[in-house]
């Protein structure tokens, strides 16, 4: 008696195509997961372009705005203490809770305007954060200026600037930045004197991309200023001693305990640690209902077709042959879905996530993403495996339709 060569495809009833459908989106769940911790591991180990190991930032003093003591002076206090061997102060600190922006237009293209990050900077700022030029030069001592710390008003009219790469190829895309000038929307104009590689923006900066400007100038009042500072020694102990001599010199003031610049890197991947996280979980809550209809579909398949089975095993084919072709179709399931969602994932995560590059599709992507979803449905396809080699051989002759 003729029969099928399939088991399980091709069968109307089966839901097959359905199962292929979850499957492939099960593939593109955990091509995004994957990215996801892949951008949250490049984010936590990618250079970030100063020595921040020794480095601790003293947030901004809380005082009457009477009261409010100069910079200079809180600097000098940072500078007495044991184990701090430079101090700067700065109009926001990388990783910080407190960010400032700048519209800049550059002469090159007048109108269109670019959102940038803005440090102030006095004359330890680059020493203290272990940051050089990569092209070009730094300030020169007369190029600083004093300045209250206004947002608002920048107030020179021309003034020399340090760029980060990422800013010099969004401005002058790759021409040498050197020399080149760029307004701001308060009408200073400034000129490029060098680039800097990375600079860390404030964890709360607009455009977390790079794009930062360093300008020459000291903040006058302590209270519109953030300190970092670098330590040698253990960092709890310079903190305790950094914390209490500002109590001391200033003790009508709100200080707050300096925290490393790694705990605020840390804390600053809040965004990325939640996007894997929901990638993740999203990922698995996916994948485990996908492998629960599996075996719940394979346990119903068997019970609905059990005397063919038996004619099959009647007929000759052996518990062992029948469980190695409903494994093959299960494989036959899993390359299909497999090779589906890649094409899905190739085409739709860079269209819903940033970083286009980080979804090509690599051979060795490919193999793997091949092999893991084969492998999950040959671990649901056991339990329909089991109960097929479990059918046994006299269950044909008890069907009135169905006489041997």
């Amino acid at each position: 008696m003729s029969h099928p060569s399939f088991l399980l495809l091709g069968r109307p009833h089966a839901g097959t195509w359905l199962l292929a459908v979850q499957l492939a989106i099960g593939v593109v769940l955990g091509l995004h997961a994957r990215h996801a911790v892949e951008a949250l591991h490049a984010a936590r180990t990618a250079p970030s372009g100063i020595d921040e190991d020794r480095l601790l930032l003293v947030p901004w003093m809380k005082l009457a705005a009477h009261a409010a003591p100069d910079t200079e002076a809180v600097l000098r206090t940072l500078r007495a203490v044991p184990g701090v061997a430079s101090a700067t102060a700065s109009n926001q600190a990388p990783y910080g809770s407190s960010a400032w922006s700048v519209e800049v237009e550059p002469d090159t293209a007048p109108g269109r305007r670019h959102l940038a990050s803005v440090y102030f900077a006095d004359d330890a700022f680059m020493a203290t954060l272990g940051l050089s030029p990569a092209h070009g030069r730094g300030f020169l001592p007369g190029e600083y200026r004093d300045d209250a710390g206004d947002q608002q008003r920048l107030g020179m009219a021309s003034a020399p600037v340090l760029v980060t790469s990422a800013l010099a190829r969004r401005l002058y895309g790759d021409a040498d930045p050197l020399g080149r000038t760029f307004a701001l929307a308060s009408g200073a104009r400034l000129h490029v004197v060098g680039v800097v590689g990375r600079l860390p923006p404030p964890a709360t900066a607009h455009r977390p991309d790079g794009g930062t400007l360093v300008l020459p100038m000291r903040l006058a009042r302590a209270d519109e200023a953030q300190f970092v500072v670098r330590y040698r020694g253990d960092a709890r102990a310079v903190s305790g001693r950094i914390h209490a001599a500002l109590a001391a010199a200033y003790p009508a003031a709100v200080v707050a305990a300096p925290v490393p610049l790694p705990v605020l890197r840390e804390r600053a991947l809040q965004a990325p640690k939640r996007a894997a996280c929901v990638a993740l979980l999203a990922c698995a809550a996916w994948w485990a209902c996908c492998l629960g209809l599996l075996v719940l579909g394979g346990h119903r398949w068997i019970g609905e077709h059990a005397q063919e089975i038996s004619l099959r095993r009647a007929t000759g084919a052996s518990g062992a042959q029948l469980a190695r072709r409903l494994r093959a179709e299960y494989l036959l399931l899993a390359l299909g879905a497999g090779l589906a969602g890649l094409a899905c994932a190739a085409w739709a995560l860079p269209r819903l996530a940033p970083g286009r590059d980080a979804f090509a599709l690599s051979p060795w992507t490919v193999a793997a993403t091949i092999a893991c979803t084969a492998a999950a449905v040959q671990l649901a396809a056991a339990w329909p495996v089991r109960l097929a080699r479990r059918v046994p051989l006299h269950l044909v002759s008890r069907s009135p339709s169905v006489r041997l």
